[in-house]
């Protein structure tokens, strides 16, 4: 948008009268901007444009008129003053609304337009709303801007953006814009050609410390990065360095290499330079921030000045430490002021503060990394070890010579002496450890663990001389040529000598073993301790060859495995080597869990065999595709070889090992007849004996146990386990591939009617894989007296998981299983809740239901009121059952079946109520005033299930259904259903009892006449109102009576025959029935809740010999009645009976 001469509608303006000045505007308020009534725009477009750009122009705008000059970079001040606001706004005047109707009006602003600066925008901070950078330090840093020399900002704006200036390692984003200019090494750098930073703030000095520096070309961004450099991570390195100035007060730094050499730095000229003042430059290119030293004390941070400090000859200096060049290199830098910059040859030099690090020596400082740094203390460690060890080699040398030729000795021979004496002395090292002085240094060293420890040494030693003495001039190695250990491995690998690869595989493992061990010791300051001892009077052991017992032929080959090895012939030759039977650490195949030095004793039950010690090394590992550990046990030379393993057919087992533990020994029967004994030292068989058992105890939960079936086996995608007690049985972090087992319980009771297997519950075991070093595992008893909570949940990848929780010991566990398919998640969660049909099971269609109620009867006797334990709302009920069959007992199929189950879910949890009940031991109500409710009564189940969805209940349910569950094992209980309708209710029915309904129906009266003892005079007990059912089981037809208003009982029922005989009668608009001279039992008056249910698999006994009226409201049902019961149906006799 502009205003000119060249505007078609400048006659518009031309015409408009000149309007008076306005007086300054009163700032409105901001009520009156949200609460006023004149909701008109208050100006054109063009007086919002003219508002918007008006307090811009005088920075950001240039005019092509002379009314207004252009904005002064060099004023002190940002924004413009009071004054400059009102003398702009008189010039401001905004024109009223164009309407091309009127006749057009003389604009007062001729030759003025609007255009876009072509200056580049000041930039005061990057990120917007989620920038880390308080308003505060970017306000500071703007005030700090304008106090700047206005040529100085000229000239800093003419080569580069507006960002400020901070000295960091990278360039600003201009690049039309000229390099800045480059100053030759050999001449320095002019103090008057140097330009002061913008930022002189402390605080945002402070704040650059923990900046990254980018590479050439980066731009800074003031944004939170995901790696070390998060908003966290530099305040901690805000709060260090802060420490660290406070710590300088006290101990000034140290001289520069610049100033040690006399070299006079132009920065001192410029004592402000925050080049100087802010110097925390990382170690290297590839790492951003030096991270922590372990190997001395906390680094001091430069110190904060604002003024030059004389530097005293007096300083201290900083401890150095070896470089990767060899030579010692102050670990943080020593500069205080900017030194002369290198040009770079591919593009321009970047202002970056670690051009201001001392550079006399090279052009690039040397690279200094923590793994560097290690490297070099440990070379340093290394060193020292050798030199120590250097006065024993001609004594190890000499004893080695005179045991035997050393050139008759195989390759093989001298690499397991070395991991020999590797492994006694690391052992030995490891008890002195155990056994030094209090951290309070109350108590001396002992001279025996010194000399214990000297003794390590010289074991040590030898495994030394043989590595690097013997074996590269061994001449199994030089006919290969003269190469490195790597490339001779590479060679014997490509021509198949595995044999050779593992030697020497093994020969450089003890040498890295050797390096780690060399830096344990001077940590913990061995060699020092024995140094300061003197000589000691015991004698130390520098013989390199054990001696051992000789055997015959058959003794030998069944110490060294060949005995059992030659039982197959396909096993021939190929038993476990030493390299696997000796191992130093985890290798790719095995996961070592620690050596111990043992004496072995053969023996023969047949044969008497003189009691030889023969000193071996028992080593502890386990195959990283099984869970079995096992026990390797093995001599220097190749005399006993022998392996506890899991199979029988290749060696001993677990099995075939007794335990002495009063001698801490073991017992390893071999073949022919053989006894192994290895006597371990206390500590020993201890470790040995908590990693043996604990092993197989772990394995063991994933095998069945008495009682138990294999329902369900997966390998998870992760498994975690949250348990809030001490000491955790699991990771706390998820365990990929974890194996997982699912057991269902069961117990068999013997009864009269035979034996019947009983659900207890589901065993959950969940074990680590293999692959994992720590074996961990957990086990535990879901569904048997507390519920299943559960939770359907998906991992952070979409897996599918399932969650269950349980509580024991007062604690709630939970466990977290991803699986890789949902079908196996399913399969899991339906095995749980019995909801899977299994083999040759069939079931029911779901039925609708109102509600499902599971009560506790009262007790009378005890003062007991009724109890409602579970309500659940609308859901659907299903039964499951066995494919019907004929049983023996005829009782029917729903009685003494194993597998009928009603399973009852709703929206927030489920129930699986096993039927598995005897004769008589369920009992059937039905409701007079509701058609559609059944009751289910039975005693104490230990069989119930209830599961709950953990995301949809309160957190004190699961506390309140476990007591219910424990009380529902001892205590009888009601489970009452409302079906939807009638045929519902008749459809469950017959599942449950194995009864079909034939008629349902309520009676308005039911009476029974009952016969005097002497006199011929009959009573009727009648009731008012009764619920009538007529069911029937192959032939047995039963006649099920639900009473009201009976002051006798609540419900009878007995057995229809064909040989009854039935009346129809009418009475007062009422359809009567009478059945003639009825067989049936009177109705229970006890005060037992179970009196008013009736079990349909055992009715009483006929006591009864009476007549039985019924009356229907309707003749229908009279009807219906007739045609449901057996018997013959006659018309009324106008004679009383016979037995009247």
């Amino acid at each position: 948008m502009s205003t000119s001469t060249d505007d078609p509608f400048a006659f518009i303006a031309g015409e408009q009268k000149p309007a008076p000045a306005p007086a300054p505007a009163k700032k409105p308020h901001w009520r009156e901007k949200l609460f006023s009534k004149d909701k008109r725009p208050k100006g054109s477009t063009d007086q919002q444009i003219e508002a918007f750009l008006g307090p811009t122009r005088s920075k950001s705008v240039s005019y092509g008129a002379d009314q207004i000059a252009p904005p002064r970079l060099d004023a002190a001040h940002r924004w413009p003053s009071a004054q400059d606001v009102l003398n702009a706004a008189s010039l401001r005047d905004a024109p009223p609304p164009v309407d091309f109707t009127k006749p057009p009006f003389k604009s007062r602003r001729k030759g003025l337009k609007v255009k876009f600066s072509n200056r580049t925008p000041d930039v005061i901070g990057e990120g917007g709303d989620e920038t880390d950078m308080p308003t505060m330090e970017i306000s500071l840093s703007r005030k700090t801007a304008q106090s700047q020399d206005p040529s100085e900002l000229d000239d800093l704006g003419d080569r580069q953006p507006k960002l400020p200036q901070l000295r960091l390692d990278t360039t600003f984003g201009d690049k039309n814009g000229p390099a800045p200019q480059q100053k030759d090494p050999q001449k320095g750098l002019n103090a008057e050609d140097w330009k002061p930073v913008l930022l002189q703030n402390s605080q945002d000095a402070d704040f650059l410390m923990t900046l990254n520096l980018g590479d050439k070309g980066s731009r800074l961004s003031f944004r939170a990065s995901p790696e070390s450099h998060s908003f966290a991570q530099r305040i901690r390195d805000r709060m260090q360095a802060e420490e660290g100035r406070a710590l300088q007060h006290r101990f000034p730094e140290p001289p520069s290499p610049a100033e040690e050499a006399g070299v006079q730095s132009p920065a001192e000229v410029v004592p402000d330079s925050p080049s100087s003042t802010y110097e925390t430059p990382p170690l290297s290119e590839t790492e951003p921030s030096p991270p922590e030293n372990p190997f001395r004390g906390p680094p001091i941070p430069p110190h904060v000045d604002r003024s030059p400090v004389d530097r005293s000859p007096e300083t201290p200096v900083h401890p150095s430490i070896l470089s990767p060049g060899g030579s010692t290199q102050i670990l943080s830098p020593q500069t205080r002021h900017p030194i002369p910059k290198i040009a770079e040859p591919d593009g321009p030099a970047r202002p970056s503060s670690r051009d201001n690090r001392d550079t006399s020596r090279s052009p690039h400082p040397p690279k200094i990394s923590l793994r560097s740094i290690a490297n070099q203390l440990g070379n340093t460690a290394f060193a020292d070890l050798k030199a120590y060890m250097t006065q024993f080699r001609g004594t190890i040398q000499s004893s080695a010579e005179d045991a035997k030729p050393v050139a008759e000795i195989s390759l093989s021979e001298w690499i397991r002496a070395a991991a020999w004496w590797f492994l006694r002395g690391k052992k030995q090292l490891e008890a002195y450890a155990r056994s030094r002085p209090s951290s309070s240094g109350t108590r001396s060293p002992q001279q025996s663990s010194i000399d214990s420890a000297k003794q390590a040494i010289i074991d040590l030693a030898k495994a030394l001389w043989i590595n690097e003495n013997i074996v590269p001039q061994h001449d199994e190695v030089t006919r290969y040529g003269a190469m490195g250990i790597d490339a001779l491995i590479a060679v014997a690998s490509t021509t198949g000598n595995v044999q050779l690869a593992d030697l020497l595989s093994l020969n450089q493992a003890i040498m890295n073993h050797l390096r780690s061990l060399a830096m344990s010791i001077k940590r913990n300051n061995i060699l020092v301790a024995i140094s300061s001892q003197g000589e000691s009077a015991i004698p130390v052991d520098t013989s390199v060859w054990v001696r051992y017992p000789s055997f015959a032929a058959d003794v030998s080959a069944v110490l060294s495995g060949a005995a059992a090895r030659a039982s197959l012939v396909d096993m021939l030759g190929k038993g476990p080597s030493f390299v696997q039977m000796m191992p130093l650490g985890d290798t790719n195949r095995y996961f070592s869990y620690g050596s111990m030095f043992v004496h072995v004793y053969v023996s023969s039950s047949e044969d008497e065999i003189e009691q030889l010690t023969m000193p071996c090394v028992l080593s502890i590992i386990r195959d990283r595709a099984d869970w079995y550990v096992f026990a390797a046990i093995t001599s220097q030379n190749e005399l006993v070889n022998v392996m506890i393993q899991s199979d029988r057919k290749k060696g001993p087992t677990w099995d075939s090992v007794d335990w002495q533990v009063r001698s801490h020994s073991i017992r390893v029967k071999l073949p022919r007849g053989f006894d192994l004994d290895v006597v371990f030292q206390e500590e020993d068989f201890k470790n040995i004996w908590n990693i043996v058992q604990y092993t197989r105890k772990t394995e063991a939960g994933l095998q069945r146990e008495s009682g138990e079936t294999i329902v369900f086996e997966n390998t998870l995608k992760s498994f975690q386990y949250m348990d809030p007690g001490t000491p955790k049985a699991f990771p706390p972090e998820p365990v990929e591939r974890c194996r997982l087992r699912l057991f269902e319980k069961s117990v068999t009771m013997t009864e009269g009617t035979g034996n019947r297997s009983m659900h207890q519950g589901f065993r959950l075991a969940v074990l680590t894989s293999p692959k994992v070093k720590t074996l961990s595992s957990v086990r535990h008893v879901l569904g048997y007296g507390t519920p299943i909570v559960f939770g359907l949940l998906r991992g952070e990848d979409g897996a599918p998981a399932l969650l269950l929780k349980v509580k024991e010991e007062g604690r709630t566990r939970s466990m977290l299983m991803s699986f890789y398919e949902l079908e196996d998640r399913t399969t899991m969660h339906s095995l749980l809740l019995a909801i899977l049909p299994q083999d040759r099971e069939v079931k029911s269609p779901e039925i609708p239901i109102r509600a499902y109620t599971i009560e506790q009867p009262a007790d009378r006797a005890a003062g007991q009121l009724a109890k409602e334990h579970l309500q659940f709302p609308a859901g659907t009920v299903s039964v499951i059952d066995r494919e019907h069959s004929h049983v023996d007992h005829g009782y029917g199929p729903t009685v003494l079946s194993e597998h009928l189950r009603a399973f009852i879910a709703t929206e927030w949890g489920s129930v699986t109520d096993r039927i598995n009940l005897g004769p008589g031991e369920l009992k059937l109500g039905l409701d007079i005033n509701n058609r559609t409710g059944l009751s289910l009564y039975r005693l104490g189940q230990k069989d119930l299930t209830v599961s709950v969805a953990d995301n949809l209940i309160l957190p004190e349910m699961p506390d309140k259904l476990s007591g219910f569950l424990q009380t529902a094992m001892t205590k009888p209980m009601i489970r009452r259903f409302d079906f939807m309708s009638v045929q519902d209710l008749h459809i469950f029915q017959r599942a449950v009892t194995g009864y079909k309904v034939l008629f349902d129906s309520v009676a308005s009266s039911f009476a029974i006449s009952r016969r005097r003892m002497v006199v011929p005079i009959t009573k009727k007990w009648e009731s008012s109102l009764a619920r009538i059912q007529v069911v029937r089981r192959e032939r047995i037809v039963q006649l099920v009576v639900f009473l009201s208003d009976f002051h006798h009982g609540k419900c009878m029922n007995f057995v229809l025959k064909g040989t009854d005989t039935l009346e129809s009668f009418g009475k007062a608009g009422k359809f009567g029935v009478r059945i003639v001279d009825a067989k049936f039992a009177l109705p229970k008056t006890e005060d037992d809740p179970a009196s008013d249910f009736v079990s349909l698999d055992t009715p009483e006994y006929p006591m009864e010999h009476d007549d039985i009226s019924i009356a229907f409201d309707s003749e229908a049902d009279r009807t219906k009645f007739h045609a449901a019961v057996p018997g013959s149906v006659r018309e009324p006799s106008r004679m009383s009976s016979l037995r009247r």
